[in-house]
């Protein structure tokens, strides 16, 4: 199998000696491909000297979380990759969790490892938040100590660590460019769901995340709004009733919670509602592409 796992960096030179280090030790080979989006911290250097099997993609802007995997998927799709790995720079993928996933994949699903932390003495919070509402027979497995299955169908997971068989790239396509940061993986998963597409997790393959429970908190926070907003009105699995109840809700939620915190600012709702309206027809155009089945954004 043509491995490649694409590696979106950003000032990490805390993470991703280990990073890269564990994916040596991976018991399928593999091509590194790091995206770079300026980092400042003398990141790209240490790559080059330290790991000059890792092909460097240097980008001239920030783009994003989103938009910065699709040029490593395009790289990879390009040199006739079978799967692609999208791999966090402060994730450390364990040896045998790759040769784990392969044997588990039908070609066409998302495959997940286990997130644990950047211990590996816990799950992720987030990844533990998932599992929650997925339909919880690993949890039952677990607690009643049956053997457990090789794979669980599974609800949306990070993408700090998603394995795609270039079938299913080639289906439902790249990251949506609306999404800066955060928010791009669960959109993904809406677009998986409309086109069919499971997302499988392997429970004997595991990934230590090293992050907190939202990662860089101050990037999590910045427009969130905005961000739950664009989620309501680009699901393609909602009609419009169901996606301007979802607006509604979002907008109290946001409201009640501000309101607690005695920070009520109505200038922000109308604010991030005029950025929508404005943003009206790029947001059509991208439900429009998203419900087609081929290789959109790429």
């Amino acid at each position: 199998m043509n491995v490649f796992v694409i590696i979106v960096t950003y000032n990490g030179m805390q993470w991703i000696s280990r990073c890269l280090e564990m994916l040596r030790r991976s018991t399928v080979p593999v091509t590194p491909v790091i995206v770079d989006n300026c980092s400042t911290d003398g990141t790209v250097d240490y790559i080059r000297q330290s790991f000059p099997e890792a092909r460097l993609l240097l980008q001239h802007s920030n783009l994003g979380f989103g938009q910065a995997n699709n040029v490593g998927i395009r790289y990879a799709l390009s040199q006739q990759a079978d799967y692609c790995l999208l791999l966090n720079q402060d994730a450390y993928l364990q040896p045998d969790a790759l040769s784990l996933l392969l044997a588990e994949s039908d070609g066409q699903s998302l495959l997940s490892p286990l997130h644990l932390n950047g211990t590996g003495e816990a799950l992720d919070q987030m990844f533990r938040l998932s599992m929650k509402l997925s339909d919880n027979a690993l949890l039952d497995d677990l607690l009643l100590h049956r053997p457990l299955s090789s794979h669980y169908e599974s609800y949306e997971i990070c993408a700090a660590c998603w394995l795609l068989p270039r079938t299913l790239i080639e289906k439902v396509g790249g990251f949506n460019p609306l999404f800066f940061h955060y928010g791009e993986d669960n959109n993904y998963y809406h677009r998986m769901v409309y086109h069919g597409v499971k997302t499988l997790c392997v429970p004997a393959a595991h990934v230590w995340h090293d992050r907190g429970l939202f990662g860089n908190a101050t990037a999590y926070n910045h427009r969130k709004l905005r961000r739950d907003l664009l989620l309501k009105v680009c699901d393609i699995n909602a009609g419009y009733l169901r996606r301007l109840k979802g607006r509604l809700n979002v907008l109290l939620r946001c409201y009640t919670r501000d309101l607690r915190r005695g920070a009520y600012r109505p200038t922000g709702f109308l604010q991030e509602s005029l950025w929508l309206l404005f943003h009206y027809r790029s947001i059509r155009r991208s439900r429009r592409l998203e419900k087609l089945q081929g290789p959109t954004w790429l």
